[in-house]
């Protein structure tokens, strides 16, 4: 009922998401002194009965992992969206730099991947925005998500109240993010996949395992010396296909042949 109203009033969402991600580094600091103080896994349980389905990431692939000659909307790739969202700067992130400090010291994975955009947007508005690029240049933007891909971290919109109103665009390692270490953990549904779906060349695949490696969701599996892909577990997040050293991986469009 919620998301038909938001539908119909984009604007509410807007308002929304912007007071939700207004309070959110509020949100994770207090349910993170409870964690400590009580052993508890309080923001899991946040996530899974009292914020299901209205707080998580929504994957969304970068460009040079789609294939070519696959048509998309401006809505469904990273850089797209990105150029269209007004960003207002590039900071620290807050999942990495605090489990750094308390819980995993030895991630390697850069820290300064956090992409603002001010208040809340909607995906609903981004095909019909111009680029729009300002106090950040969108060669630094390109240049950030390319890194990021090197390093296998997923690109995530992260939304409230639903994967259509954003915040904040993520780069997720899943030894650090609170929303994707939640979803491999507890099967937390705050993860939403990608409209994308990986593709594999099977001429050109060699069977040589690296993409296994980097699939987090458990889309591609090693059994009886044979590569095995699991459609039902790929989240669209174009890892395997930067990861692939035969370039046999690509992304379509899940509704394609």
């Amino acid at each position: 009922m919620i998301d038909k109203l938001l539908e119909r009033v984009p604007l509410l969402g807007k308002i929304l998401v912007s007071i939700f991600g207004f309070q959110e580094w509020t949100m994770l600091k207090i349910t993170q002194m409870i964690e400590k103080r009580f052993k508890t896994k309080t923001l899991a349980a946040l996530s899974r009965y009292i914020l299901k389905n209205r707080w998580g990431g929504k994957v969304v692939p970068l460009n040079k992992t789609i294939n070519s000659e696959v048509r998309f909307l401006p809505s469904q790739e990273i850089i797209e969206i990105l150029s269209r969202s007004n960003v207002t700067g590039i900071s620290n992130c807050y999942c990495r730099e605090t489990q750094r400090r308390y819980d995993i010291p030895n991630c390697s994975h850069p820290v300064n991947t956090c992409i603002h955009i001010g208040t809340g947007k909607s995906l609903y508005d981004i095909p019909y925005k111009s680029n729009n690029l300002k106090k950040v240049s969108k060669q630094k933007v390109i240049d950030l998500l390319q890194k990021c891909d090197k390093e296998g971290l997923v690109h995530q919109l992260i939304y409230y109240p639903n994967p259509n109103f954003y915040y904040v665009v993520c780069n997720c390692c899943p030894c650090c993010c609170i929303i994707l270490r939640n979803f491999l953990d507890n099967g937390s549904p705050q993860m939403v996949e990608s409209d994308f779906i990986a593709d594999t060349d099977s001429k050109k695949c060699l069977n040589c395992g690296k993409c296994v490696e980097w699939c987090y969701f458990g889309g591609r599996v090693y059994s009886n010396n044979h590569l095995e892909f699991n459609p039902e577990n790929c989240f669209g997040c174009g890892i395997c296909v930067s990861k692939c050293p035969q370039k046999a991986i690509s992304l379509r469009l899940k509704t394609s042949s």
